[in-house]
Parts: structure tokens; sequence; C-alpha cells
């Protein structure tokens, strides 16, 4: 039987692997002050249509309830908590610091990118615009990383500002700017040439700056080579200055190894209003964790309030750790016990004493067998002819514990 497109299935050791990262982070998580929450899987299509872009709704899974109103399932889980978040009564000026686990679902963005149903877990914290804020969560998306196994990694961090100042510096209409956007997000450079020259903007200095746009990346000392390339506007300024701040305090915690800074980053969901950044690994051809500020946000909902958070993709994470440490066969180790009708009582007791020291334990009962009790991890048997009841719980346990 065939999968629908874009679906899998996950086999048992993918899936100890992803609740051993999902168990970290959680600890993660919870330790910086963050509170899980949950959001419904399926939205109403006029709440997302506010807020995501064109191309992102081409790529819904949408449907028609017995209501008789569209709906989605969820493509992220930010725009669902700022929908909750915008409607409940809080407390002005309180910080509101919540994370959450589920599946995204979202039709493949191109046909190299094949899955349609993702494990997200990621975080907001909503209610402070403050630089010190976007460096929190930057650092809490390195460290998450970090404890998922995840060895060669970079995070990109960027600034809407950057590409907004472009587009309105250049004249052009909303429906170019939505054709730029479209070619400078999927790196057509040739296609960006020809539109470039079809289209030259208002700002002479824009068509150099915007042909070497997805190649402006480098450490925190390349913002100091780039100034004399932006026109002299207050977004670029402030998108300039933001990232400085920001990187300021990542160096302070020693996390700037892993820090790029790219002006030429661009994001898939069009809320976002500030700092943006993504983390890559040579060994995953996309993206293992994304994020940024979306101050704009909550705004359309309903109460204004500032927020910065990032999502993880903990399929992708699983991936990269297989192919980046394949020295490490983890494997969840179960036991069977084997014996004959006569031991069923106590062999249920026993079995129950082993599965409370965290032992996966399989009972298997059988007839006519020439032993009184089996023990067996898939590769070594061990067979007790002579029971002892008394001490055979110590033994296996020996037994186990010596592999």
């Amino acid at each position: 039987m065939d999968l629908v497109l874009g679906m899998k299935d996950t086999h048992p050791q993918e899936v100890l692997k992803k609740r051993e990262i999902e168990f970290k982070l959680r600890h993660l998580f919870s330790s910086w002050g963050f509170e899980e929450v949950e959001t419904p899987t399926l939205e109403y299509y006029a709440t997302l249509q506010k807020v995501i872009g064109d191309e992102l709704k081409e790529r819904l899974f949408q449907f028609i309830n017995r209501e008789g109103k569209l709906v989605c399932l969820r493509p992220d889980f930010t725009t669902s908590i700022a929908r909750k978040y915008s409607s409940d009564l809080i407390i002005e000026n309180k910080t509101i610091r919540v994370f959450y686990d589920g599946k995204i679902f979202r039709y493949p963005s191109s046909p190299l990118r094949t899955e349609s149903e993702l494990t997200q877990m990621g975080l907001e914290n909503i209610g402070d615009n403050s630089p010190a804020v976007d460096a929190e969560v930057i650092a809490l998306a390195i460290i998450a990383l970090q404890e998922a196994g995840i060895r060669d990694f970079s995070v990109d961090i960027g600034h809407v500002g950057f590409f907004r100042g472009i587009l309105n510096a250049s004249g052009y209409s909303s429906t170019l700017q939505q054709q730029l956007k479209t070619i400078v997000k999927t790196k057509d450079f040739i296609a960006l040439k020809n539109f470039l020259e079809k289209n030259p903007p208002t700002e002479p200095m824009l068509v150099s700056l915007l042909l070497d746009f997805p190649f402006l990346r480098g450490k925190k000392e390349f913002l100091n080579d780039i100034n004399d390339r932006f026109p002299r506007n207050h977004q670029f300024n402030n998108a300039l200055e933001r990232i400085r701040k920001v990187c300021d305090i990542l160096s302070d915690y020693g996390l700037e190894q892993n820090i790029w800074v790219n002006l030429g980053l661009i994001r898939d969901f069009d809320y976002y209003s500030g700092m943006i950044f993504e983390g890559f690994s040579a060994f995953s051809g996309s993206p293992l964790l994304a994020g940024g500020r979306y101050d704009e946000l909550f705004g359309i909902f309903g109460q204004d309030r500032p927020a910065c958070g990032f999502a993880l993709f903990i399929e992708r994470l699983v991936e990269v750790f297989e192919k980046s440490r394949p020295d490490i066969n983890q494997t969840f180790k179960s036991y069977t016990i084997f014996y004959p009708p006569e031991h069923r009582k106590s062999v249920f007791i026993l079995t129950q004493k082993l599965r409370k020291l965290l032992q996966a334990v399989i009972a298997q009962e059988q007839n006519d067998v020439p032993f009184a009790l089996k023990l067996s991890d898939g590769f070594k048997e061990y067979t007790w002819t002579d029971l002892n009841w008394d001490t055979i719980y110590m033994q296996i346990q020996e037994v186990i514990k010596n592999g």
C-alpha cells in the first residue's frame, strides 16, 4: 500500500531518538522558565489567511468541515499561539514564556523537499521587544541543537529590515515587490538578473546589492564592511544596530562560534518583523530550526504584543544525528522471559518487578519446554532448570547488568 505523498512511517529506533531529544528539550526549556502549551491541530482558514503569504497559502492542507467552513491543518504553531494570547485576558506588561511540541502539516515547498508532516518543538517569548530577549531566544536555539547531539552546525541571523528597506527604496509596485521577493527566496540568479534589467529600481545602488543579496554573509566583523552598500535610511541603520547588539550579547554568552550574520536571509512566513534566524548542518539540505521576532503578528488578532521565538524540526535533528554520528548505535534493549504454564503467577510478579526498574520485559508462555525459565535479549540466552524464586530476581538483574 502506498503512503500519502509527504507522509512517512517511523521505525522504532528513530522514534526512540525523537523521544530522547524531546525529553532533553522539555527539560531545557522548562529550566529556563518556559511552560508547555498545546494548540488545536485545526484552525480556520480565515485565521491563517490574515498572516501567511501567498506562497504558503498554496501549501496548506485545507478542507470544508461539517459547518461548511474552510479549515486547515496547522502549518506552524506561532500563529495559533498568537491567536490564543491575543484574545486571552492577560495582565498588561506580563511576560509570557511558553513552549510546544507537536505536528505541523504543509505541502512540500519543492520537489526536493517531500516532507508534509513534521514534528516541531519550539518556544515563544511574548511581551518584551529588547535585544536581550532576541539574544536569549537565539542562545536557547543554539543550546537546544547542542542538547540534541548536533555537533557541527551554524545559526545564521539576519533582519527583516534589510529586505524591507530594499523594497521600500526600490520604487516598485506591490506586485513587483512580491515578484522580487519570490525570486530572491528561490535564489534564481538568472531570473533575478532578468528582473532587474527589465525593472530597474529607482535607487541605482540596489542593483548590485540585490545581485549579491544571497551572499551577504560573514562573521560579526562583516557588518563593518557592508555599511556603505546600503542606502542611508532608518530601516537599514536600525537593522544593523540591532544585529550588532544581539551579536555582542551572544559573544558575552560565549556562543559566537556558531553564529553567522546573513543579511540575505528571508523567512517563509510574512509575519516576521525584526531579527530572523535559521540553523543549518552540512548533513541536511533543509533548516534544522527557524525563528525570529514577530512584533506585528499579535495586533492582527487583537491585543498587540511584541514576541520572539523559534521552532526546531525534530525529524531533521534525528537525520543529522544519525548521519554525523554513525558510530553511535542507539538501541532500546528488551528481554523476553519464556516459561511453562505452571510458573505463570511467579513470572508475572517477577516481570512486574523488573519493569519497575525501567527494563522492557516480554513474558511468553510455552508448553512442553525442558526448562523452568529462559531469558533472551535476542542474541544471548540464559536458561534455568532449577529455580529458586527468592534469588532469581537478583540473578536476572546480574545478567542484565553484565550484558
